[in-house]
């Protein structure tokens, strides 16, 4: 997949009746179809191939971008997205892209990569009298994020509405694992969480979708 007007993963969302929030909601199918009606999805490019540190290892260099957009009567508080790596034997995250981040102005978020098995991550602060004619960039942003599964063969990441503001994600992401150089293909278990409200309905509304899809890789690395 490489249009940009494909996603690579985007799960249909359902109402996720397991959770403790979940319990305690009594929603009608109008609620159903409206919570339903958002949208979660994950764009990417193929992953770059690099030498891993001991033999017979690679590291994948993997951009994302993850989007978040709400039905207009509906509101996120918060969406989770995790990627399970851990299906192949060997697999782990040696770094994420945005880490932790917990700002009141906004920042402009620069990764690169040099090799290793870590991104060189700046934030560099936007002045508050620039921000309004810089806004139309899409690493610019008022972020409250975290992030988890450094070393682990997962990755998470955590977007949480500031206050009352509505949540609005469009954010690159990139995630940095080692894997078996041997591989042929990385299989990955995308699950997609979001807390919505929605006209209508009693409290909170906890969303979720899964995916299985693998992580395309370059062929020319």
């Amino acid at each position: 997949m490489t249009g940009s007007d494909q996603a690579w993963a985007e799960p249909v969302l359902e109402i996720d009746e397991h959770t403790e929030r979940g319990g305690a909601i009594g929603v009608d199918q109008e609620i159903r179809v409206l919570a339903r009606a958002n949208r979660l999805a994950i764009r990417c490019d193929p992953a770059t191939r690099h030498d891993g540190p001991a033999p017979g290892t690679q590291v994948l260099d993997f951009p994302l971008r993850c989007v978040a957009h709400a039905h207009p009567e509906c509101r996120f508080r918060w969406v989770r997205v995790t990627l399970n790596l851990s299906e192949t034997d060997g697999a782990y995250v040696t770094d994420l892209s945005p880490r932790d981040e917990v700002s009141e102005h906004p920042v402009k978020i620069s990764t690169s990569y040099s090799g290793g098995l870590k991104f060189d991550i700046a934030a560099l602060p936007v002045h508050p009298e620039l921000s309004a004619e810089r806004g139309t960039e899409q690493d610019v942003y008022f972020p409250k994020i975290s992030v988890s599964g450094i070393d682990f063969g997962y990755a998470m990441w955590d977007f949480t509405a500031v206050g009352e503001e509505p949540l609005k994600v469009d954010r690159p992401l990139r995630l940095l694992a080692a894997v078996p150089a041997s591989g042929s293909d990385i299989p990955v278990q995308l699950t997609l969480r979001a807390l919505v409200t929605a006209r209508g309905a009693v409290g909170r509304i906890p969303l979720i979708g899964r995916q299985n899809t693998t992580i395309p890789l370059k062929t020319n690395a």
